[in-house]
């Protein structure tokens, strides 16, 4: 009896880890898709762009927050802030990025950075251990990202430089969400898109609003829409498998970046990018392991 509840019980958990992943992968396609629908309004501002979204965005989180019963602002209002303030940043710069000719793909590994910028302010800020892995991941990661910056002669492209800065400013952010354990992603998600609004309106309304037609609204609601979707699946990943099992998966958001630029942008990567690429998912991967084992280990020793 006690063995088939055992089973039962085993086979519970690996229903659920392919649950987690499955939304994952969704949530990674959604992030990819954010990016891209952000890259196809690249002659609208930055700030105008987060403003339409972001309102968007809040509307439905309010909403999931009204059906979950969860407060609208949560019990942690300056680690809330930072939170808000360094994702609104990296936001912004992605945006910046996102301009007509550079690639998706690259814009996406680029600012997917944010796990190894997170691991780094994790051991200067929270003073969290690193284990030998993670530490021959970071010279993985950065090989990866000069291959993906091209210094040739002295020349950066300002769009990779700015896609970089906000996968280093996601990290932050991601960071400040590990003191914001105790709060509900919905809450966190919320202040952060309300912030959002607050602060790109009148950035946007000083550089001049641009008149909006249906294609641009069509376009700006789509991206509302996903991005609450993409932080709502990741959420429910989260609820039926822990991180340390599933969230290796969220890498895949770069493979999806990578045949949206093809389909959608008709974007063939240089053998370059697709070295650093490939450096650079090896890189969050040997991360994303070696914390895992670290953490056994110090389970093991208490």
């Amino acid at each position: 009896s006690s063995e088939s509840e055992s089973k039962g019980i085993n086979h519970l958990q690996n229903e659920n880890i392919k649950k987690g992943v499955f939304f994952l992968l969704l949530t990674s396609f959604l992030f990819s898709s954010q990016q891209a629908l952000g890259k196809v309004l690249y002659y609208l501002s930055s700030f105008e762009r987060t403003f339409y979204f972001s309102l968007v965005a809040a509307i439905i989180m309010a909403i999931l927050c009204k059906k979950e019963r969860v407060p609208l602002i949560g019990a942690q209002p300056k680690f809330l802030f930072f939170r808000s303030l360094f994702g609104f940043i990296s936001t912004i710069l992605v945006f910046m990025a996102a301009t007509d000719s550079y690639p998706i793909a690259n814009l996406s590994l680029l600012s997917s950075t944010s796990t190894i910028f997170a691991l780094i302010a994790a051991v200067v800020w929270l003073k969290e251990r690193m284990s030998r892995g993670q530490v021959l991941s970071l010279f993985v990661a950065f090989s990866g990202i000069l291959c993906l910056l091209k210094p040739t002669g002295g020349f950066l492209q300002i769009e990779s430089l700015l896609a970089l800065s906000g996968g280093f400013f996601a990290g932050l952010a991601y960071t400040v969400v590990r003191r914001l354990k105790d709060e509900s992603p919905f809450s966190i998600t919320f202040f952060f898109m309300v912030f959002s609004v607050v602060v790109s309106f009148p950035l946007a309304w000083m550089q001049g609003m641009h008149p909006l037609g249906a294609f641009e609204i069509g376009v700006l609601l789509l991206l509302g829409v996903v991005t609450a979707a993409a932080q709502f699946f990741l959420s429910v990943a989260y609820s039926y498998a822990p991180s340390t099992k599933i969230s290796v998966y969220l890498y895949s958001q770069s493979l999806f970046a990578f045949m949206i630029g093809i389909i959608a942008f008709d974007e063939i990567p240089d053998v370059l990018s697709i070295i650093g690429g490939i450096l650079l998912i090896i890189a969050g991967i040997w991360n994303f392991i070696s914390g895992r084992n670290m953490q056994r280990r110090q389970m093991y020793e208490i």
